[in-house]
């Protein structure tokens, strides 16, 4: 997620591009990441209709419900070019603080997933006396391809080479292989685990998309400047962007599902309309 940094003056050089002033955000970043966040409220709300029977997942509801994939490597992506974007800020400068700034981020979001998984598990068992809950979901996914990418950030435009392949490995090898069901968040897994998760995003091929916008972000915000015009944001263009914005972002993403199933609860005691 892009970062406010306290400004200062740096030097460039002749026919380069100038850096970017270090509290300098781009609103087409936050407001890809606000469309996507919508996106996503929208999807999860279809699949808690499913969880209430209002909706059954007939083959027409789970071709309308696909282009989720589209909405979750979107945001992937974005971290990704947020990522970068940073990172070419700082060039020439003391890269430990950044690299622990990235490590505490993610340590931070793989925390709020391990207390997801909990909170479902305990669900699951209380409501349900099964064992459906989210094992490796998007945060837990997230925060471990934030520490993956460390590393790579190094190989700028290269990375869109090393995040196809990720990709292709993902689509195209590992859902052939089965392994030990300790192996599940690189996507390798027994016949009968996607029963018991409802949510899942494994390392392959997500992670490659976070390599896909570090590779691209070098590209279109080289030394992490803009290079490309773009226009001032009209309303909307404002509205996603406070939307897309990191902690706003994170906060919605946490409450809105909580939320849905509250509304649907009351809904279904008050009216009979569903059930759990």
């Amino acid at each position: 997620m892009p970062e406010t940094m306290s400004g200062e003056e740096q030097c460039v050089t002749p026919g380069s591009p100038p850096l970017a002033k270090k509290s300098e955000r781009y609103w087409e970043i936050d407001a890809i990441r606000g469309l996507a966040l919508f996106g996503m409220l929208y999807f999860h709300f279809l699949a808690i209709l499913v969880m209430f029977h209002i909706l059954q997942e007939t083959r027409e509801f789970l071709f309308y419900y696909s282009p989720i994939v589209i909405v979750s490597a979107a945001f992937i992506f974005i971290a990704g070019v947020a990522l970068v974007l940073r990172y070419n800020r700082m060039l020439g400068k003391p890269m430990g603080s950044y690299y622990c700034d990235i490590a505490k981020k993610a340590m931070f979001l793989f925390c709020i997933a391990m207390g997801i998984t909990a909170l479902t598990w305990l669900a699951s068992v209380v409501i349900y006396s099964d064992d459906v809950f989210i094992k490796f979901g998007f945060l837990h996914m997230l925060s471990i391809s934030m520490l993956i990418s460390i590393p790579f950030l190094r190989f700028g435009k290269w990375n869109i080479l090393f995040g196809i392949l990720i990709i292709l490995i993902g689509v195209f090898i590992i859902p052939g292989l089965q392994g030990p069901g300790w192996l599940y968040p690189l996507g390798i897994h027994g016949a009968d685990f996607m029963d018991h998760t409802p949510d899942y995003f494994p390392l392959f091929p997500w992670s490659g998309f976070i390599l896909l916008g570090i590779g691209l972000g070098n590209i279109f915000y080289p030394k992490g400047v803009r290079s490309f015009s773009v226009k001032q944001p009209g309303f909307l263009g404002k509205f996603f962007a406070k939307m897309g914005y990191g902690r706003t972002t994170l906060i919605i993403y946490l409450v809105h599902m909580p939320i849905f199933f509250v509304i649907l609860w009351v809904l279904s005691v008050t009216t009979g309309i569903g059930y759990v």
